[in-house]
C-alpha cells in the first residue's frame, strides 16, 4: 500500500462544511496536514479538530494567510524526508463523492505511469469516459494527486503567485519537463468555484473578493510571461473579455464594488510591471 499525505488549506472556513468535506478523503490517507491560513483572531481550528477527532490529523500555520505555494511545499517537504509515496491537495470547498476518493487511489496505484505528475479527478469538464485516463494541459489543485518523488525534477510550486494559479503555473512547468497531467475521468470531484448570484436585475454576477480578483487577474498575465504558449489569441480575448470588460460592466451589480474596480486595475498593472507575491487590496 502507497503512503499518502494530504493538505487543506482553510480561510474562513464553514465548520459543518468543512468537516463533512474532509470525512470523504481523510480515511484513505496516512496524515492530512490541515493549514489554517484564517488569522488567529477569527480561527476554529479548535473546533474543527476536535469535530474531527483523528490521530491522523495535524495543523499547521502561522498566524496569518500565506496562501496555497508555501503550505503545500511545506507538506512536500514534510512527505519527502517522511517518504511518503503521494501527495493530495485539497481546497476547503472540496469534497469527493462517497467512495470516489477510494476509487482513485486505487486507479492511481494500479496504473503508475512515470511520466505523469499530476493527476487529477474529473470536474465535469470531461465527457470522454470510454478512456480511463485524459491527458489535460493543465488542472486545478484540489484534488490532484502528485508522485512525491517528482518534485526532485520540477521543482516546489511557485511562491511568487501566492494562491490564484499556482497550480496552472505548476501543471505548465510539467509539461515542459516532458511529463503530463492526466485526468482520471471516472472519478469525480465537488468543487465551488467563486459565489455566483443574481443581481435584482437578473444578472448573474460572481462574487469573487476584491483580493481573489486581484491574484487571478495578476497571475494569469504572470504566467503568459513564463509560458508564451499558454497565451494564445483565443485566452488573451476571452481574458480580457470576461475576467476584465465584462466584470467592470458588471461590477456595478456586486458587493464592494469599488474594491473590486481598484483591484482589476491593479492586477493589470502588476501584472505587467511583474510584481509578484503578496499584495493586500485596502
Amino acid at each position: 500500500m502507497k503512503k499518502i499525505v494530504g493538505v487543506v488549506t482553510l480561510y474562513y472556513p464553514n465548520v459543518a462544511e468543512i468537516v463533512r468535506n474532509i470525512q470523504t478523503y481523510l480515511p484513505q490517507l496516512n496524515k492530512l496536514i490541515i493549514w489554517e491560513n484564517t488569522p488567529e483572531s477569527g480561527s476554529k481550528i479548535d473546533k474543527i479538530f476536535q469535530l474531527i477527532g483523528s490521530e491522523k490529523v495535524e495543523i499547521r500555520g502561522t498566524g496569518k494567510n500565506e496562501g496555497l505555494a508555501k503550505p503545500f511545499n511545506d507538506v512536500v517537504r514534510l512527505a519527502q524526508n517522511e517518504d511518503y509515496d503521494f501527495l493530495l491537495t485539497m481546497d476547503q470547498d472540496s469534497s469527493f463523492q462517497a467512495g470516489g476518493f477510494e476509487k482513485y487511489l486505487k486507479l492511481i496505484e494500479n496504473n503508475i505511469d512515470g511520466t505523469v505528475a499530476v493527476y487529477a479527478p474529473n470536474r465535469g469538464n470531461i465527457s470522454d469516459l470510454t478512456k480511463s485516463f485524459v491527458e489535460m494541459r493543465t488542472a486545478i489543485s484540489s484534488g490532484a494527486v502528485y508522485p512525491v518523488r517528482l518534485f526532485e525534477k520540477t521543482g516546489l510550486f511557485n511562491e511568487d503567485f501566492f494562491v490564484y494559479m499556482v497550480d496552472i503555473e505548476f501543471c505548465l512547468r510539467v509539461k515542459k519537463h516532458n511529463m503530463k497531467t492526466v485526468c482520471v475521468t471516472s472519478v469525480t470531484m465537488l468543487h465551488q468555484e467563486g459565489y455566483a448570484e443574481k443581481s435584482r436585475l437578473g444578472l448573474s454576477v460572481n462574487n469573487y473578493s476584491a483580493q481573489s480578483t486581484y491574484y487571478i487577474i495578476r497571475n494569469t498575465i504572470l504566467t503568459w510571461k513564463l509560458y508564451p504558449e499558454f497565451a494564445d489569441l483565443t485566452s488573451k480575448v476571452s481574458f480580457y473579455r470576461y475576467k476584465v470588460i465584462y466584470r467592470l460592466l458588471k461590477i456595478v451589480f456586486e458587493t464592494h464594488r469599488f474594491r473590486k474596480c481598484k483591484a482589476i486595475l491593479l492586477g493589470l498593472y502588476h501584472g505587467f510591471r511583474s510584481r509578484v507575491g503578496r499584495y493586500d487590496i485596502i
